[in-house]
């Protein structure tokens, strides 16, 4: 199983809308065949692992991280593909509770069925069907501060406060999401690329709010770039190539149920401090990963860190829970997850 979610991790990210799953198929003690899901419509790991397996499959045992699918969708249900294999006994670590089982279906074609539970595959499963469940996507609040909490000086310049290994970090992150979210300001000054470059070319939307009539960066004005851009705005606008998503209120919840129809499962939301704080307010995210750089930047409260205008109270507080401390050189990043939020994501 732990080989298993070896290809689930080599893969994430790249599944689109739906899961990476891994699949080993054993035989006398010996691997037979290797699966993983490549990509999105293509054959599920089940598949891929029992069309390498061949005629040794009969006889064998399946390991598959997540419980092979029994619905047809854009691919016939894996759980025919391994009742016609001859495989023997299937092991799974997750049950796919937002589906139809399949177990009958398997059991009653002579097939064990056994589940494996392990706490890093279950915790990595989670982020999909919490968004599943919620019809809005699993939220990151992503930013680079210095240590007294700034994230650009008062002349609104925010270009470097971390380091080269933070930011490379960061991309990888953004690699498994789906979108990366920020808001026009932020879009019109940095003029970002909002894409995974440091790690694999992989087609990720970039996701603007704007408030009123958008204009597109000249270094967005490509037929590329254009088809990569979701502007969510309250303003009837045309774009060509550009999807343009027009909601009478620009409201988190809004906002998020409408990119999840759009096939946005995982969001990582990068600013500015304006957008960030929206969310923040609202309460509507599931994890914060603050890049801490050892440096004291000064001048005014602009920029501090997540502060708001709106009262604060001691008995509104949200509990937030640290999961994962990683350093970078000097730099130190912080992942924390609410507590109403009770799994988290594994890199």
């Amino acid at each position: 199983m732990n080989k298993a979610f070896e290809l689930v991790k080599w893969t994430d990210g790249q599944t689109g809308s739906n899961p990476a799953v891994g699949c080993i198929v054993v035989k006398d003690n010996k691997i037979v065949g290797i699966g993983a899901h490549l990509i999105e419509g293509e054959g599920h790991a089940e598949v891929n692992a029992l069309n390498m397996a061949g005629e040794h499959a009969i006889g064998a045992t399946l390991y598959c991280t997540l419980e092979p699918c029994s619905h047809h969708g854009k691919t016939p249900p894996c759980t025919e593909r391994i009742v016609n294999s001859g495989v023997k006994h299937v092991v799974f670590a997750v049950r796919d509770e937002s589906l139809n089982s399949g177990f009958d279906y398997m059991k009653s074609q002579g097939i064990k069925i056994e589940q494996q539970y392990m706490s890093e595959i279950y915790d990595y499963y989670q982020p999909f069907f919490k968004a599943k469940m919620r019809k809005m996507p699993y939220t990151i609040l992503k930013m680079g501060v210095t240590l007294d909490g700034k994230t650009a000086d008062d002349q609104n310049v925010s270009q470097w406060i971390t380091n080269a290994e933070s930011r490379n970090h960061a991309h990888l992150i953004r690699y498994t999401c789906d979108a990366i979210l920020i808001g026009y300001s932020t879009y019109k000054s940095d003029q970002p690329t909002l894409d995974s470059r440091k790690y694999k070319d992989k087609w990720i939307r970039k996701v603007i709010i704007s408030n009123g009539k958008f204009e597109l960066n000249e270094s967005d004005d490509n037929e590329y770039d254009k088809s990569r851009i979701i502007i969510v705005t309250n303003t009837e606008q045309f774009i060509e190539d550009v999807t343009v998503i027009v909601l009478p209120e620009l409201s988190p919840k809004a906002i998020l149920e409408a990119l999840y129809l759009h096939k946005i499962k995982r969001l990582i939301i990068e600013g500015g401090m304006q957008t960030i704080r929206l969310f923040v307010t609202a309460k509507l995210y599931d994890e914060i990963h603050q890049y801490i750089a050892p440096k004291l930047l000064g001048g005014s409260s602009k920029h501090q860190f997540l502060t708001t205008d709106q009262p604060s109270k001691m008995s509104e507080m949200t509990d937030l829970t640290l999961v994962t401390v990683k350093t970078f050189n000097q730099d130190v990043l912080l992942v924390y997850r609410k507590d109403d939020v009770d799994v988290y994501r594994h890199h």
